[in-house]
């Protein structure tokens, strides 16, 4: 706990903004009412955690004596820490955003400015110009990948107790599954605002319920199938599996063949919806 006095308005002012989690108003003589007040937000799970750490050291400093004694172990141990949770739901986070907007975007400007029309024209088959394009995401895959996952080495100690190769392998069939819902969402899109709408509309139900800063399984169990289905649930879920844990690539084949449905399925049907023009 870090303590902080302030006057009501500062304290007002700091729970509204989030600066601290909650607020302990003392009463010097009780005169049987409550000891202290506290003031949060219970929707806050940092806040109901500082209500009982708060309330147990007024407890304590009150004389509280505990009936049954309980030892306690903190756990700082890599690999079990929140930030080793959250670094690869970033990656995944990362890789999808900039794969549909980057992806999408590119498209519909070559639409809107006829260069689509004349790839069409030239002898060039029209499905290998669409998979030039996502395999020229893979560059920017390596470069983003690795610059999270050495940034958190770095500043926070995460370590990649799997293969690198395996993730390369869960990293290239993520980029052709996010690049191919990509191209399906731009197949008709003739301005950018209607493609960012569209792209909306697929992206934040993923960062919300694929688990990138949060557990998933928080959500309701009759829901739970359909956020495992999620391709970006699939990425974080493999991406952790091989950094947190160190397992092996064929561990996680149940996600790889998640991502390959999301990577060929939305890839065909952008085949036959795709306007050239």
């Amino acid at each position: 706990l870090t303590a902080k006095r302030m006057t009501v308005a500062e304290a007002a002012r700091a729970l509204r903004t989030a600066k601290v989690e909650l607020l302990v108003t003392p009463r010097a003589d009780t005169g049987g009412a409550p000891a202290a007040t506290f003031r949060f937000d219970p929707q806050r799970a940092e806040a109901r955690t500082a209500k009982l750490a708060a309330a147990d050291a007024i407890e304590r400093g009150a004389g509280r004596r505990d009936p049954v004694p309980v030892a306690e172990e903190e756990v700082h141990e890599r690999g079990q820490r929140y930030v080793d949770f959250l670094i690869p739901g970033l990656i995944g986070l990362n890789l999808m955003s900039s794969a549909l907007w980057g992806f999408s975007f590119a498209l519909v400007q070559m639409r809107a400015g006829k260069l689509l029309r004349r790839f069409a024209a030239t002898p060039m088959r029209r499905a290998d110009f669409l998979i030039g394009l996502m395999c020229s995401r893979l560059i920017f895959l390596a470069v983003q990948v690795a610059f999270l996952i050495v940034f958190g080495w770095l500043a926070f100690g995460v370590e990649v107790h799997g293969s690198v190769l395996a993730i390369a392998v869960i990293g290239t069939i993520g980029t052709f599954a996010f690049t191919g819902i990509a191209m399906l969402a731009a197949s008709r899109a003739k301005t950018l605002e209607g493609v960012s709408g569209i792209t909306n509309v697929i992206m934040i139900p993923m960062w919300l319920l694929s688990g990138t800063f949060f557990s998933y399984e928080r959500f309701p169990k009759v829901i739970q199938p359909l956020i495992q289905a999620l391709p970006l649930t699939a990425f974080n879920d493999a991406l952790r599996m091989v950094i947190n844990d160190g397992a092996s690539l064929p561990a996680t084949w149940v996600q790889l063949l998640i991502l390959a449905f999301w990577a060929l399925v939305p890839f065909a049907a952008a085949l036959k919806l795709f306007k050239w023009q």
